[in-house]
């Protein structure tokens, strides 16, 4: 069974990845943040992940192929790829194939509702943003 709370967030830009930990971080959540697809799937031999983020663009394997290994070994994660605007066909392919469950385009505002509803976590759980007056 997969860990609920565990969040693997693999790219390979530092600043980015502690870019999304932070904007994902809230109680109850654990993370793991990977640089490359090698590392993420090494660890994927002790963890067990409800959720994995991949960046398209990685150094040893693009964000589907490792989407698609993950999907092979924990077929329970739920997974995410990040692209930039222009989304590349084999991503759309991979997603009519579910080998990956959501496809998010950069800038990720929408990032934080999406792993509320893949982690089924309850709205009314978390602080609105404050409206401007």
């Amino acid at each position: 069974m997969a860990d609920r709370n565990t969040i693997f967030i693999v790219d390979e830009r530092p600043l980015s990845r502690h870019a999304l930990w932070r904007r994902l971080a809230a109680p109850g959540r654990s993370f793991r943040l990977f640089g490359d697809a090698r590392s993420a799937l090494a660890a994927l031999d002790t963890l067990k992940p409800a959720l994995v983020i991949a960046d398209l663009d990685l150094p040893d394997l693009d964000g589907v192929a490792l989407l698609a290994e993950v999907r092979r070994r924990r077929p329970l994660a739920y997974t995410v790829l990040l692209s930039g605007t222009e989304t590349p066909v084999g991503a759309r392919h991979a997603l009519q194939d579910r080998i990956i469950d959501v496809l998010v385009a950069r800038p990720v505002e929408i990032l934080d509702g999406v792993v509320r509803e893949l982690l089924h976590e309850p709205w009314t759980a978390w602080p609105l943003p404050a409206t401007a007056a």
